[in-house]
């Protein structure tokens, strides 16, 4: 038996499966959004791989996975793929990147604050050490 032979076998014993498959027992077969790949496996009797790499097996299954989303038996596919950003979060991420940029601003200039006190201390304690050399220290 070749490939092909074995494609097509695999591919009428998945169909003859989905056929008899209940809603009931569809139910009891989700996992994570979507039917449990390795309940499939055992109930059809094929590998893993025959799911990913038989093109008509693979159509089959996502054919019927849609048409048990359409019945309400699985669940929608992921919300972010299919809804955009709010406006509400799009505000909320211009008002956050406002609110960075103003922080950047004043950590800045604070900064630049820091510095030149830095410099006039210095200044002042030179001043100081000259007063105290020449023996003039205020009381």
């Amino acid at each position: 038996m070749n490939g092909q032979d074995k494609g097509a076998e695999h591919f009428a014993a998945f169909t003859r499966w989905a056929a008899e498959l209940t809603d009931a027992d569809a139910r009891s077969m989700v996992r994570g959004g979507q039917l449990n790949r390795a309940e499939i496996c055992k109930a059809v009797g094929c590998a893993r791989s025959v799911l990913r790499q038989n093109p008509r097996v693979k159509g089959a299954l996502e054919e019927l996975e849609a048409g048990l989303r359409a019945r309400g038996i699985l669940p929608p596919t992921s919300v972010s793929e299919v809804l955009p950003l709010r406006p509400q979060g799009q505000l909320q991420r211009s008002t956050e990147r406002e609110r960075l940029r103003q922080l950047e601003v004043e950590n800045a200039a604070l900064l630049a604050t820091v510095s030149e006190l830095r410099r006039r201390l210095q200044r002042l304690e030179t001043l100081d050490a000259l007063v105290a050399q020449s023996g003039r220290l205020p009381r």
